[in-house]
């Protein structure tokens, strides 16, 4: 089926947090939202909603656990970390939500996002005493500055 892209709705994330849709609702709702304008840059579609949400550690590992039972991938999660980023109503109660956030928003300069590296962000944020997992070194021999990614949120008009 061909389909235009539409747009990811805020409301439907903090609906799934709040455990009043289930996970293929939120996915469904990604899954026209984002448009490829190249090999390295994107836009992402995304409704802004009316309300204020706070996003805590128990709602991040409820993506962590759909993750790991293969009822989202890789690419939806990372649009959901950048959306959350880029969003003006959704806040975080600590930073390690922020942390992982951004790990996720960016696999391809943080963390690949798969099962092993969830299951590593998951047990950082259940376990408070847990410290963050070690960051990758750049490699010396790769070349600095070079753009691998360009994200963009737009609303709909």
């Amino acid at each position: 089926m061909n389909r235009y892209p539409t747009f990811m709705r805020e409301d439907v994330l903090r609906r799934y947090f709040a455990a009043e849709v289930p996970v293929s609702v939120l996915v469904e709702d990604l899954e026209w939202s984002v448009i490829r304008l190249g090999d390295v840059e994107q836009t992402v579609v995304i409704e802004d909603m009316q309300v204020s949400f706070v996003v805590s550690r128990p709602h991040i590992v409820m993506l962590c656990n759909a993750f790991l039972e293969k009822a989202i991938n890789a690419e939806p999660l990372s649009t959901l970390a950048f959306a959350l980023i880029a969003s003006d109503h959704f806040e975080w109660d600590d930073d390690v939500v922020s942390e992982v956030l951004s790990d996720w928003s960016a696999p391809e300069i943080n963390f690949p996002l798969n099962d092993e590296t969830i299951t590593m962000h998951r047990n950082w944020l259940v376990d408070a005493a847990a410290s963050a997992p070690p960051r990758m070194q750049i490699s010396p021999g790769l070349a600095q500055g070079r753009l691998v990614s360009m994200r963009t949120k737009i609303v709909p008009s």
